[in-house]
């Protein structure tokens, strides 16, 4: 297990290495300038002096390959990923300001999912083909087909302008204002997931319960209970456990689109305006930022593998 786990993190050094680059000079083919969407979005316009004294003092006159030296040797050798152009501040101040709330509405959506999912899956394969059993499916069907914007937009219509249940915009003062604030985003986020992850669940346990030892647990007179959450359940959450790996990447996108509905100051809120304004490193940084979380999360997904199921041997 222990060589297995280095293994994984050392090849997590050249997987990282290469989507740095990537991105740094696909970015770079995006055609516009920097300067020119600041000048657009404030009430002065620079001189030529001043443009060229801005264009080197950011380092973008000089050639792609020495900005990408440059770009490089301050990550690897200081963690720094440069300068906003929009702000000025660093990049690494303009993601972990605002990461946490990203990183809280992802969690709390994940938790909803799972909550709610996996009751509902187990319930649909042990009512297989019953009128519960379809109308869950037919449910998750529906979650899984329409577009998370959609679905905040019309929470936002129903909940917050006419319900009056929740606020239209923003985070709250205090923690009971700002958890009050999630809810609405947070089961936004969160209904594709809990789609996915329930008819996912209702497939592998279907699957699982059809098998000779859960028949045996059975025939020895264990109680149903024991059969479905002692036997079955472990075993169908393999499966499961690899499509949650498989929609974080989603889900991190998502939590983007849904701060930009609900005006959250998450990280999404950020990596919009980066796009608009030409903003490449700060761009480049939540893109890599993004890409490290998915990476770490299937490396921890490796080694839970070994924990729901002893019989997966990762060495």
């Amino acid at each position: 297990m222990t060589k297995y786990i280095l293994r994984r993190i050392l090849l997590i050094i050249p997987l990282v290495f290469s989507i740095t680059t990537i991105l740094f000079f696909v970015l770079k083919l995006i055609p516009g300038d920097p300067l020119a969407f600041l000048e657009q979005q404030s009430t002065f316009s620079l001189t030529e002096e001043q443009r060229e004294a801005k264009m080197e003092a950011l380092g973008l006159n000089d050639p792609l390959h020495e900005q990408y030296i440059r770009y490089m040797r301050g990550l690897i050798l200081h963690g720094d990923m440069g300068r906003s152009v929009r702000t000025n501040n660093p990049v690494t101040y303009e993601i972990l300001t605002r990461l946490p709330n990203t990183i809280i509405l992802a969690l709390s959506s994940l938790f909803l999912a799972t909550a709610l999912s996996l009751p509902l899956g187990v319930l649909a394969a042990l009512q297989r083909a019953s009128f519960l059993d379809r109308t869950i499916m037919i449910l998750a069907l529906f979650f899984v087909s329409m577009p998370v914007f959609w679905f905040g937009l019309i929470n936002l219509l129903i909940f917050s302008l006419e319900l009056d249940l929740f606020p239209v915009v923003g985070q709250g003062r205090d923690f009971a204002e700002y958890v009050h604030a999630l809810v609405l985003p947070a089961v936004t986020l969160s209904l594709v997931l809990i789609g996915v992850t329930t008819r996912m669940v209702r497939s592998s346990m279907l699957e699982v319960l059809s098998r000779d030892y859960v028949r045996t647990a059975r025939a020895k007179g264990n109680p149903g209970s024991r059969v479905v959450f002692g036997h079955a359940l472990p075993n169908a959450l393999i499966p499961v456990l690899t499509v949650y790996a498989g929609q974080l990447s989603g889900l991190l996108g998502g939590a983007v689109v849904v701060e930009r509905i609900f005006t959250r100051q998450g990280i999404g809120e950020v990596l919009v305006s980066a796009v608009f304004n030409r903003d490449y490193l700060v761009v480049t940084g939540v893109t890599l930022t993004f890409s490290f979380i998915v990476i770490v999360v299937y490396l921890l997904l490796d080694i839970t593998y070994a924990f729901v199921d002893p019989r997966v041997r990762l060495e």
